[in-house]
């Protein structure tokens, strides 16, 4: 691909090459990713003392959480964007909606999880601190992709 020729006009071997190349920088990326969260939560369970039986247990409670989480992340997504349009609240208070309704949506989903799955036990405390921990991080991820956003829209 030394002469920039478009991906069109490649051969067949090396389009084959620059896809398979792709698939496994994405595939690599996502297991580093997955991993990194998954053996954080580990240490994270380890510092505040929460039993399970097994990694498949473990693993089980993150997919659990990851399923219906994805269910919470859309509630609270939709209920600031929501409070956004109507133009009624200041920006300060939109925030600390967010982060209280990501709590407590965290805090909902793993105390759901804690009592359906009997190979996990958390104390009460322990569900308030991961929770927390988890609307905290979801408060700063979601504001560096949104002031990612606004440089883009502004340059």
């Amino acid at each position: 691909m030394s002469d920039n020729k478009p991906f069109k006009q490649e051969t067949l071997r090396t389009k084959l090459i620059i896809i398979i190349a792709i698939a496994v920088i994405a595939i690599t990326v996502l297991g580093v990713i997955t991993a990194g969260y998954f053996f954080g939560i580990i240490g994270l369970f380890r510092l505040l003392g929460v039993q399970y039986d097994s990694f498949g247990s473990l693993l089980w409670f993150i997919g659990g959480y990851l399923l219906i989480g994805g269910i919470g992340e859309l509630f609270t997504n939709v209920m600031r964007i929501f409070m956004r349009k109507a133009q009624k609240w200041r920006e300060s208070q939109i925030k600390a909606v967010f982060i209280l309704s990501s709590f407590l949506v965290n805090l909902i989903i793993i105390s759901f999880l804690d009592n359906v799955m009997n190979s996990i036990e958390m104390e009460a405390i322990t569900r308030v601190i991961v929770s927390l921990i988890l609307a905290l991080a979801d408060y700063v991820m979601d504001a560096n992709i949104g002031s990612n956003q606004e440089e883009k829209q502004i340059g």
